[in-house]
C-alpha cells in the first residue's frame, strides 16, 4: 500500500492484520481444545499446490485444516437436522397431550366430574394451541 505497488500485486496480496499473524498449533496437537473457530489467514491459501509438493509438513498442515473445516460444516448440518427433529417431536408431544386431556374431558363429562371436566378442557385447549404454533 505505502510501497507503491500496482493493481495486480495489490489484487494478489492483502494488507496484513495482527490477527493474521497468530500461530496455529493444530498440527502439533490436533486434539487440543480451542481450535474450533480458528481460520487460516489469507496468505496460507495463496499457492497450496506448490506448498504441498515442496513440503510434507505443509501437506499435513492443509489436510488438518481441511478436516477441521469439514467437521465444523458437518456439525452445523447435524445441528440443523437435530433442531428440525426436536421441533417435530415437540409438536407430536403437544398433540399427544391434547388428545390425552380430551379423552379425560370426555371421561369426566360422562362421570359428572365438573372440576376435572373444566381443568381437562383448559389443558386440551392449551396443548392444542401450543401444537398449532408449529404449523
Amino acid at each position: 500500500m505505502s510501497l507503491g505497488a500496482d493493481g495486480p500485486i495489490l489484487a494478489c496480496y492483502q494488507a496484513l492484520e495482527p490477527e493474521h499473524l497468530n500461530v496455529t498449533t493444530m498440527v502439533a496437537n490436533p486434539n487440543t481444545c480451542g481450535h474450533r473457530h480458528e481460520h487460516l489467514a489469507w496468505f496460507w491459501t495463496m499457492d497450496i499446490p506448490k506448498d504441498t509438493c515442496a513440503n510434507d509438513w505443509m501437506s499435513e498442515f492443509y489436510q488438518v485444516h481441511w478436516l477441521r473445516a469439514k467437521s465444523q460444516r458437518d456439525r452445523c448440518h447435524e445441528e440443523v437436522e437435530l433442531l428440525q427433529c426436536e421441533m417435530s417431536w415437540m409438536k407430536n408431544f403437544f398433540l399427544h397431550q391434547a388428545n390425552h386431556w380430551q379423552a379425560l374431558n370426555q371421561l369426566a363429562e360422562s362421570s359428572g366430574n365438573y372440576g376435572l371436566q373444566c381443568y381437562s378442557a383448559c389443558q386440551h385447549t392449551m396443548y392444542t394451541r401450543l401444537a398449532a404454533q408449529f404449523e
